[in-house]
């Protein structure tokens, strides 16, 4: 995952709207270095979006660049032609207020980043930034994610699962990207795993297969590595390996419970069939059958 910094102009608020950032090819090649830019980014790769003093949103990639012309909306400069390159993002944060004089104290000065030595905003549309800048500057955005049990991601037991610190600020951005895409705006839906029908509030978002066994291109994959699961149960049950996803969808036993209490929540919903497993989610189902079971 990278660090990108996005100098809008007047086009930020189409930008925002419509999750998208263009560069055009020019004649005169002034834009080089942003398209350049631009094509580097990758999926899961986090944007700030800064539109004059401040720091206003932030994004994640959601498709890397491709051909297209001229958005919609995208008001043309003397010399811009309407050919050019267009990644989309999905927008997570809005309405901050990082003022750029903070921002430069926070990040490295000259060089390829947005800023000169002198701490002034570079009008370059789109400047890499590290790792380092890029994690201080989502702590100064104070961007916070759904809340999520100790341990790792979605909470499960790090021997299994891997480490991932959900106090981290990117580890919690990505936790809300995967919520944001896999509800869609609804206010409520149905548990994976259950049916039950609950409020967005009582529904995790995770991944399919385990977080660390996982590249940051599959993290970022919610329709093929992500689910709802409810808090009121469902969310535990598969992140402690209690109940697995067969071939076929169905919902079978994991490992070996060790109460009765549990025994009786896993029998429940032996034989139910998942309603995240599909195609494309099937694979990351099986790989984790495979490491619950060994």
């Amino acid at each position: 995952m990278r660090y990108w910094w996005v100098h809008h102009g007047r086009n930020y608020g189409t930008a925002i709207e419509k999750g998208t950032l263009w560069v055009c090819h020019a004649a005169d090649g002034a834009p080089a270095q942003s398209l350049e830019a631009l094509k580097k980014m990758e999926q899961g790769d986090v944007v700030f979006h800064y539109f004059g003093p401040y720091v206003r949103a932030v994004s994640v990639v959601a498709k890397e660049r491709h051909a297209h012309a001229r958005p919609e909306g995208y008001e043309r400069l003397v010399g811009e032609g309407d050919d050019g390159w267009l990644v989309r993002v999905n927008t997570v944060a809005t309405g901050l207020c990082v003022h750029r004089d903070r921002a430069a104290k926070l990040s490295g000065r000259g060089g390829p980043g947005p800023f000169t030595e002198s701490g002034k905003p570079v009008r370059r549309y789109v400047s890499p930034l590290s790792d380092d800048d890029g994690a201080a500057l989502l702590a100064a955005a104070r961007i916070d994610g759904l809340p999520s049990p100790a341990g790792s991601l979605r909470g499960r037991p790090g021997s299994v699962w891997g480490t991932g610190d959900p106090a981290d600020s990117a580890t919690r951005l990505e936790q809300e990207y995967l919520h944001k895409n896999l509800l869609r705006g609804r206010r409520s839906a149905s548990c994976s795993i259950c049916g039950e029908d609950l409020p967005a509030r009582l529904l995790n978002a995770g991944h399919i297969k385990p977080r660390e066994q996982s590249t940051d291109r599959e993290r970022m994959d919610f329709e093929a590595n992500a689910m709802l699961t409810c808090a009121l149960g469902c969310d535990a049950l598969y992140a402690w390996g209690c109940v697995v996803i067969d071939g076929d969808g169905t919902i079978r036993r994991g490992v070996p419970a060790e109460t009765r209490c549990l025994e009786e929540a896993v029998n429940a919903l032996l034989g139910r069939r998942c309603t995240a497993h599909d195609e494309r989610t099937a694979p990351n189902f099986a790989a984790t059958t495979r490491l619950v079971l060994g």
